[in-house]
């Protein structure tokens, strides 16, 4: 089979189709270029959450992101928190999500792609997406520019935001990489603001391992940050399908992994959120004062490449 490029509908919103023997994948333009479906055709695992209370939507500039959250592979940029900085006053959840991608280009030989252009106004910049699909392998990449169009320099955040539906039969992956919880008051699992080493820690006096899922019965939550991974992939792992989803970035781009556990607590919603960042923590303020912020010169470019790989069982790290 070849790959191949087809539109569809999804909810209603025009739809992109990329699809070869191994993967299929679902893009909604209009609705920040987001992946609605990402499914590992040979072991039949849609691997996308959906949140099964919020319909598609499409949102105004200034919508509050945590209400109107329906799920799908989507980017942060150029902010998390919704606040004032630098003299501009920055979304909830920043941009991308409330923003209709064009379609800027199409090609299916040799391989399948799809270009997708926007422009935002919360910081002036050019940005694109660009998914690619080879018709052998089970790989989705997505080649992103961002070029200020700003007349001065402005710091800014890109993260990767992919919501993995989980069971308790899915463990996380990493590397390795140096844990910290990111608010105590939302912690469950962990009790000590205390780094530690991927993936376990001793918490009140219990061995808590992050690789585990817990049933969503339990309603738990856990909020961290991850740095001085050894190297640039983060992932899932299927124990009842043997399915693996991974996450492959570039660690010069994006040094941390923050990861959104949903167990079943914070609002009832039961997902764990890929996260690559360019930025630590959240506060884009603080992270201009530690030097761990991203920034963009008047006309500079931001360019990175991001791949998921659909495949069968790793061996856990």
């Amino acid at each position: 089979m070849t790959a191949t490029l087809t539109h569809g509908t999804v909810q209603g919103y025009a739809s992109v189709v990329m699809e070869n023997r191994w993967l299929r994948a679902v893009v909604i333009p209009s609705l920040g270029g987001r992946v609605w479906e990402l499914e590992d055709r040979v072991r039949g695992r849609q691997w996308l959450w959906h949140r099964p209370d919020v319909p598609l939507s499409a949102c105004p500039a200034g919508s509050i992101y945590d209400d109107a959250w329906a799920g799908g592979w989507e980017e942060l940029f150029p902010n998390d928190a919704a606040g004032h900085f630098e003299g501009r006053d920055l979304p909830d959840h920043g941009e991308w999500w409330t923003l209709p991608f064009e379609i800027a280009g199409t090609a299916t030989s040799p391989t399948v792609r799809l270009r997708l252009e926007a422009r935002t106004t919360s910081v002036k910049a050019v940005c694109v997406k660009e998914f690619m699909l080879a018709r052998d392998a089970g790989v989705l990449a997505v080649r992103y520019s961002i070029r200020s169009e700003e007349t001065a320099p402005f710091h800014f955040m890109f993260k990767q935001h992919l919501p993995v539906a989980i069971t308790p039969d899915c463990r996380l992956l990493l590397p390795g990489g140096r844990v910290t919880p990111v608010d105590g008051s939302f912690s469950t699992l962990l009790r000590s603001a205390d780094p530690f080493d991927w993936p376990q820690t001793r918490s009140a006096g219990r061995q808590v391992d992050l690789r585990v899922i817990p049933a969503p019965g339990q309603r738990l939550q856990e909020f961290v940050y991850v740095e001085d991974l050894p190297e640039g992939w983060c992932g899932v792992h299927d124990r009842a399908t043997g399915a693996t989803l991974r996450m492959h970035y570039d660690r010069r781009r994006m040094p941390f992994v923050w990861l959104f556990l949903a167990y079943g607590g914070w609002r009832g919603l039961y997902t764990a959120v890929l996260e690559p960042c360019t930025n630590l923590p959240k506060d884009l303020a603080e992270a201009v004062r530690r030097g761990q912020s991203a920034w963009l010169a008047p006309g500079q470019e931001f360019t990175t490449e991001v791949s998921v790989t659909l495949g069968e069982a790793e061996k856990q790290r």
